[in-house]
């Protein structure tokens, strides 16, 4: 979950090292960052005597990414006693974190945050560098099957397991270990590698790695063994908090969602059959034999299962997207392993919603290039791309900021010779509607939109594709001849969008100290150690342009609802955040307009039809599988009802969003 991720983040680079640091020599210790197969970052590490230690960490994402030095003052059992770093954040504005134990207290300040408590040898997490985020194990405990470590948020990371591996490198026997780390209440493990004495070897993931210089070419390898030792946990999470569905059963005096034509059916009975929906009719018309299992759906509503139209999915979001009511995922960019992750979902051996549409990821290699998929150097590697991934059965192709305008429409041409869409950000230096006379079929993100209208010279490569329109969208006259024409073009050409409104929302509307807006509605279902972690300490826009920022976000609602009224398909998509940002998606919506059965259909009948899958997905109709979600409430006419899941249905399995969320320690709405 979000807030778990913030933390999480840091934790993935965890350095779990012995008593023997203490004795290492100055010597700096150097590590790559590496972003897919390429090196775009450095850690560094040195010591300064027996008790201190220094770390630089810098890397590059897509212009973004931190830059952080952190020295570190321990005592001599291991504990952090006193830390200080200072930078830049990921959005490369001044970051600085301190903390000190003096007496029986530790004081942390964060951006000028402070917070005093008593000491209690918390482990001390601001945003170091990975390599500063130590937990000082004795060299005898790094045999001990569990330790727990608890953190001066409030929250406790476990590690739970030290796996020995050795590998062969360079011919060369490599022992490892690998060390399972669990944060909070029963959620996926993450993993940090140590050498076989128990220093930081390496963190991996499909798309960012810290690994020891020298040996970058391990990480593919090093993650791989990773996910096999995950595979226990969410096979068992799949067995324990899913049942398979009744032969027959039939939801009785339930509200429908018509979602192909965004209305409210009263007063309904669905009946399923072996896992099809085989009767929708008015339950006064509907005879149910004996051998139904009824469920009374009195004031309740059924809709078919919600679609997140951008994700980038890891193992980790399916209980959240299930809890949500979310069933399927479009993932817009991903590693080469996810189809085998879709597959096992499919198979009903990994919890979590159905990757039903599946994007590759191509951009051109440079400075400024995407984290995974295809990086292509010319023209010829991006055609021979796009017939890689209609092999593997992609659906469709997404272009990104650093492509070359001239390869757009060859590129597109390829697609759509394939049977494949493309759909993308904008790159850098062409604009929206040469976008879509080159061959687009959909934009991804509102910015996009935007920018369309602010020339072909801005280098959206870099953040710039942010902050530019945070300065200037507010500007934008959305009743102009521009914007009319514009809108006449996406009509002409059939182009839909994908406008991930809530992504804007938390970068033009969130301030340093304010909520992450996607979880101020779910506040108190959350353990109170981790209620701390919603707080932004710092946000994207500068905090001295609130006004302007938000007359921008403004505008971009304006815009969303004027590309509404003129029919075009709009889909609901996150680009991450899962269930909570969906239903926030959703909710903005309708602050921009929107009718709320109509932003409904943006997640159930727009979304399957935008995938052409609407013959399978995306609404209640007889012949189509029981896709369902139970709703305590009425969406149609108050959408922040969509939280209220009482139940999901999902290929031939059940799934109570309770039991779900009590698995990982948090409440729900009832």
């Amino acid at each position: 979950m979000k807030p778990q991720a913030a933390v999480l983040l840091l934790f993935l680079t965890v350095l779990i090292t012995t008593k023997l640091l203490q004795a290492q020599t100055p010597d700096t210790t150097f590590y790559s960052v590496v972003k897919g197969k390429s090196i775009c970052g450095v850690q560094k590490k040195w010591t300064r005597g027996m008790n201190e230690y220094h770390y630089f960490y810098q890397y590059n994402d897509r212009g973004r990414g931190e830059s952080i030095y952190d020295d570190v003052v321990t005592d001599d059992r291991g504990w952090v006693v006193k830390s200080f770093s200072h930078g830049l954040d990921y959005y490369k504005k001044p970051y600085h974190s301190s903390f000190e134990v003096k007496g029986d207290s530790a004081i942390s300040i964060e951006n000028d945050e402070k917070k005093t408590k008593l000491y209690k040898h918390e482990f001390y997490t601001g945003m170091q560098a990975p390599g500063s985020i130590e937990l000082m194990i004795n060299a005898a405990e790094l045999n001990v099957p569990e330790l727990k470590i608890s953190i001066f948020s409030g929250d406790s990371v476990e590690v739970r397991a030290l796996h020995r591996k050795t590998l062969l490198f360079q011919n060369q026997s490599l022992p490892l270990v690998l060390a399972e780390i669990y944060y909070g209440k029963n959620t996926p493990p993450n993993f940090v590698w140590l050498s076989s004495y128990g220093q930081f070897f390496a963190s991996v993931s499909d798309w960012f790695s810290t690994i020891l210089k020298g040996y970058e070419s391990l990480t593919d390898t090093l993650n791989s063994i990773q996910e096999a030792q995950s595979l226990s946990y969410y096979t068992k999470q799949m067995s324990v908090l899913s049942n398979p569905i009744p032969s027959k059963f039939a939801v009785t005096n339930v509200r429908v969602y018509d979602s192909e034509r965004a209305a409210m059916l009263e007063n309904m009975t669905v009946m399923v059959t072996d896992g099809i929906v085989t009767e929708v009719a008015p339950s006064a018309e509907i005879r149910i034999s004996s051998d139904y299992k009824i469920i009374d759906g009195t004031n309740k509503t059924l809709l078919p299962g919600l679609w997140d139209m951008h994700g980038h999915y890891y193992k980790g979001e399916g209980l959240n997207y299930l809890a949500g009511g979310v069933t399927h995922v479009r993932d817009m960019g991903n590693s080469n392993s996810l189809p085998d992750v879709r597959d096992a979902i499919r198979r009903n051996e990994v919890l979590g919603p159905d990757l039903s549409y599946v994007s590759g990821f191509i951009d051109q290699a440079g400075p400024y290039q995407g984290p995974t998929g295809a990086i292509v150097n010319n023209l010829q590697e991006g055609i021979t791309a796009v017939d890689d991934f209609a092999k593997r059965g992609y659906g469709q192709i997404k272009l990104y900021s650093s492509i070359d305008p001239k390869w757009v429409k060859p590129l597109a041409d390829e697609a759509h010779a394939k049977g494949m869409r493309v759909a993308g950000h904008i790159p850098s230096f062409m604009t929206a509607a040469n976008a879509v006379k080159d061959g687009y079929n959909e934009i991804t993100h509102m910015n996009m939109v935007m920018l369309n209208f602010m020339s072909d010279t801005i280098d959206t490569r870099t953040p710039g594709r942010f902050s530019v329109v945070g300065e200037r969208a507010k500007n934008i006259d959305v009743n102009g001849k521009e914007v009319a024409a514009f809108i006449q073009l996406l009509k002409e050409k059939k182009i839909s969008l994908d406008p991930t409104m809530n992504v804007f929302y938390e970068m033009f509307e969130v301030f340093s100290g304010d909520t992450d807006a996607s979880y101020k509605p779910v506040l108190k279902w959350m353990p109170v150690e981790e209620r701390g972690n919603v707080a932004a300490t710092s946000g994207f826009a500068p905090d001295d342009q609130k006004a302007t920022y938000t007359a921008s976000f403004n505008n971009m609602m304006v815009m969303l609802k004027k590309i509404y009224d003129n029919g075009i398909l709009i889909v609901s998509g996150t680009d991450g955040g899962e269930s909570f940002a969906l239903e926030h998606e959703l909710e903005l919506y309708v602050q921009a307009g929107i009718p709320p059965l109509n932003a409904l259909q943006t997640a159930t009948y727009n979304a399957a039809k935008d995938c052409n899958l609407q013959n399978q997905f995306g609404s209640i109709t007889v012949g189509k599988q029981a896709d369902l979600i139970l709703i305590d409430g009425n969406p149609g006419t108050n959408i922040s009802d969509i939280r209220r899941v009482q139940w999901v249905i999902k290929n031939n399995r059940q799934y109570d969003p309770k039991k779900l969320f009590a698995s990982i320690g948090w409440s729900y709405y009832y």
